[in-house]
């Protein structure tokens, strides 16, 4: 009996999950999904670009509120997290330097 193993190149191709990923297609790029409007819109876990003062800031993973403040942190976790007051973070909403991303 004859079985066929795919190639490496076949399998990549062939990999394409149930929420349409590819990884012989993907890219590094962050897929921007769409500005946030309000500070009640963001979602902890989900990946944003900060934008503040024109200096744009990627992977940014929110994680919620702990004692009054919003805590962003780098993807990657190796930068300090980032904070803000409901005040600080509404003013940046404002100015349209919240935008998720799809991961």
């Amino acid at each position: 009996m004859k079985r066929h193993i795919p190639t490496f190149e076949q399998f990549v191709l062939e990999a394409t999950d149930a929420d349409g990923f590819n990884p012989a297609t993907a890219s590094q790029e962050d897929v921007k999904v769409a500005e946030i409007k309000s500070v009640e819109e963001l979602i902890p876990g989900k990946e944003y670009i900060l934008t503040i003062d024109g200096n744009s800031t990627p992977d940014m993973m929110y994680a919620g509120v702990t004692d009054g403040y919003h805590i962003f942190n780098e993807e990657d976790h190796n930068a300090e997290p980032k904070t803000f007051t409901d005040e600080e973070l509404a003013k940046i909403v404002a100015d349209n330097g919240v935008t998720q991303v799809n991961m």
